[in-house]
């Protein structure tokens, strides 16, 4: 299995790690704050693709209440291929909602990028030379999308045959003030959790899309690999060391990341998506949130609370609620047929 190769333009990263505000964060109630406030959950949705509906729905079931202090943080590839990318930003946007970046957010912002640069170029055509008007949806004349879809490895198959909808299309549907939303996503959010010793989650909860190398700090994680890992290969001369890999492997990065966690005296939880193949990932110091909801399959959603024990959580699920796309290929994981 071959080591990740970082060919993929990274659109300029405003701020690489962020940190939620405490007043976000669930804290832990004792007997005598029985009076108080109760402090609002972290509701973490996996990834929702355009497929509003579905997120609606997941809200709805978890009775997410941003009144009651309630937050919610998206995984990244909120956008792409499903019927309403634009919706999906507008409802977090309306929510007050944390996110990381994907790599959709991240082709989405490259494909903007490009057809502002065509529309400047044609428009400075036209002042030169008096060359005819700049077409309405300069996207359709765009070379294709410049999206490596690892969740559709079958690169001959076109959007016509995958119901997707592509990065410039997305593009050209957002507006200026959600496309600048997008840019401003970090690609680490970092949940500094109350100090539970019996907190399955340890004392930091770490939100990104795609995952972490082990044992290399936050501060030196790769950015294309934390929008794009899948799993992690041994380094070369280096028996303790890890290099990522996009392709899913035998096994997740999650794997080496659970091992890694079990040495160390302070733990760190990782909540992740962009693993459609895999599904739902239970690993004990991990979640992966991508169901394949795209897909027709489930939207999950891991939801955060205080108790009078501590810091709980749980994961809550809806079948998809939107028109599925049509995937390129599948594979089996166990008896069921996964699609990508």
């Amino acid at each position: 299995m071959p080591p990740m190769k970082s060919s993929d333009k990274i659109f300029p990263i405003t701020t690489f790690i962020s940190d939620l505000p405490a007043d976000l964060i669930p804290q832990s109630l004792s007997p005598s704050s029985e009076n108080d406030p109760v402090s609002g959950r972290l509701v973490i949705v996996g990834d929702v693709h355009g497929m509003r509906k579905s997120l609606e729905a997941l809200l709805d079931k978890v009775s997410f209440d941003k009144s009651k202090g309630d937050h919610l943080i998206l995984v990244g590839d909120l956008v792409n291929k499903g019927p309403d990318s634009s919706g999906v930003v507008d409802l977090a946007i309306k929510l007050g909602a944390s996110a990381v970046r994907g790599n959709h957010e991240n082709a989405v912002l490259n494909a903007a990028a490009e057809i502002n640069a065509t529309r400047d170029n044609l428009l400075n055509s036209e002042h030169l030379t008096g060359s005819p008007a700049v077409p309405e949806n300069l996207a359709a004349d765009l070379p294709g999308d410049n999206l490596r879809d690892f969740d559709t490895p079958d690169k001959s198959a076109s959007t016509a045959t995958t119901g997707a909808t592509g990065s410039h299309s997305t593009a050209s549907v957002l507006s200026t003030h959600q496309l600048d939303w997008l840019a401003a996503l970090p690609l680490i959010l970092r949940v500094k959790l109350p100090h539970v010793p019996t907190s399955s989650l340890g004392d930091t909860l770490i939100v990104v899309h795609a995952g972490l190398v082990p044992g290399i700090s936050l501060e030196d994680q790769d950015p294309h690999a934390v929008m794009h890992i899948r799993s992690v290969v041994r380094a070369s001369g280096d028996e303790a060391g890890f290099v990522p890999a996009e392709s899913s492997g035998e096994e997740s990065w999650v794997m080496e990341w659970d091992r890694w966690q079990d040495s160390l005296a302070s733990k760190t939880t990782v909540i992740f998506g962009h693993d459609a193949r895999r599904r739902l990932q239970l690993g004990r110091y991990a979640i992966g949130l991508d169901s394949a909801c795209l897909y027709g399959h489930q939207l999950s959603a891991a939801v955060i609370a205080a108790s009078d024990t501590g810091i709980e959580h749980q994961v809550i699920q809806v079948e998809c609620a939107d028109a599925s796309i049509v995937p390129a290929v599948s594979v089996n994981q166990g008896d069921e047929a996964v699609a990508l």
